[in-house]
């Protein structure tokens, strides 16, 4: 079909978006796994020790529901758990590929889970018994699992884990960068060359402005130090995605500059200008609050909102492009009347299982 403008392929008159916004919900949790990423690799440099707790707890919370999210792929949900029973993770004649999808849900997904609700049981052990001796709570003394202090033997243990850990963690928190650019049928996916590294970046900035806020919530002079810290990490992510996007805008317009398939990649970059001020904006905020504490509640809001806006373009907006790359069809305000209140749900999912977590475990008192 050549008409209206060039080559279309014939689905792209109909075809809905490969995937429904409620991803977008999916992707903000994915930040768990970078929560948990920092808090191992903090445990394991002796960092942030105030803040491991925090970053345990709403880590392992956004990183449980997050299971979700490969069923979410899934064009039929009632088929999801096919997902499980015949899971493609091994070469065969017959399948002589790998599903990404069967990989990250079947077997990277349990593995995280399992090693970082060991390690966070494990974490709070002590401090559960001490809660136990003080209020006689028999379930205190059940997540206690006998342990009474931080011994030697469980650190080490601990630093085991967190070292195993790291390897489903970081392959979590690329998951939908590199889900994304294998679409070989999505032309702004396809050569969205900086995908994978400013995902990840666009995603630690939610992971440490959630905790940022935590630590608000749970008593910031607790923790000025390790405030400080996050703010630095959180300003550092900013200025990577800032860099990443005009990286992406150099190569669109050196590859495609002056052609037909600008078209799609203009509409997709006009959204880069509010989102580098915003990271601007929420970089230069970190700078100034490790001098006016106050500041730092300022910070997470302007970052999640940088965040939020990015992603709404990188997973929702992309997809109006059209698979030639020769147009871009202008997304219809339809599509949220269905898809926010199950947005919404999905991320209050996250937050109700955080504050369930941090009820059981007590954060106060986590830190060795």
């Amino acid at each position: 079909m050549t008409y209206p403008i060039g080559y279309l392929y014939p689905n792209e008159f109909a075809e809905p978006l490969v995937w429904l916004p409620v991803l977008f919900s999916y992707s903000l949790l994915i930040s768990g796994a970078d929560l948990l990423l920092l808090a191992f690799i903090a445990y394991l440099f002796n960092k942030l020790k105030r803040t491991v707790p925090v970053l345990l707890v709403v880590g392992l919370a956004f990183y449980t529901v997050v299971l979700l999210g490969p069923l979410a792929d899934l064009r039929n949900p009632d088929r999801a758990p096919l997902l499980f029973s015949h899971a493609q993770v091994i070469l065969t004649e017959a399948h002589p590929g790998v599903s990404l999808i069967a990989l990250q849900g079947v077997v990277m997904w349990p593995l995280g889970f399992i090693l970082a609700a060991l390690f966070t049981l494990l974490y709070f052990a002590p401090a559960n018994y001490q809660r136990y001796l003080a209020t006689r709570n028999p379930l205190r003394k059940v997540l206690s699992i006998g342990i009474k202090q931080h011994s030697p033997a469980l650190k080490a243990f601990l630093k085991i884990l967190a070292v195993v850990a790291l390897v489903p963690m970081a392959f979590w928190a690329i998951y939908p960068a590199s889900l994304f650019a294998t679409q070989t049928s999505l032309f702004i996916w396809l050569n969205w060359h900086t995908l994978v590294p400013m995902y990840f970046a666009d995603t630690f900035v939610v992971a440490t402005a959630v905790a940022i806020l935590a630590i608000w919530l749970y008593g910031v002079k607790k923790a000025q130090n390790e405030l400080s810290s996050l703010l630095y990490i959180h300003g550092v992510a900013a200025l990577s995605v800032i860099a990443l996007l005009l990286l992406q805008v150099a190569i669109w317009n050196t590859s495609y500059g002056g052609s037909p398939f600008m078209s799609a990649a203009s509409h997709i970059m006009e959204w880069f200008v509010p989102v580098i001020a915003l990271y601007a904006i929420t970089f230069g905020l970190s700078l100034a609050a490790s001098r006016f504490l106050p500041l730092s509640l300022v910070v997470p809001f302007t970052g999640l909102v940088a965040a939020i806006v990015n992603k709404w373009n990188v997973i929702v907006r992309a997809q109006y492009a059209l698979r030639s790359g020769l147009a871009f069809l202008e997304p219809g305000e339809e599509v949220l009347v269905h898809e926010v209140p199950i947005m919404a749900s999905i991320v209050a999912a996250g937050i109700f299982l955080a504050i369930i977590l941090s009820i059981l475990f007590p954060l106060e008192r986590g830190h060795d």
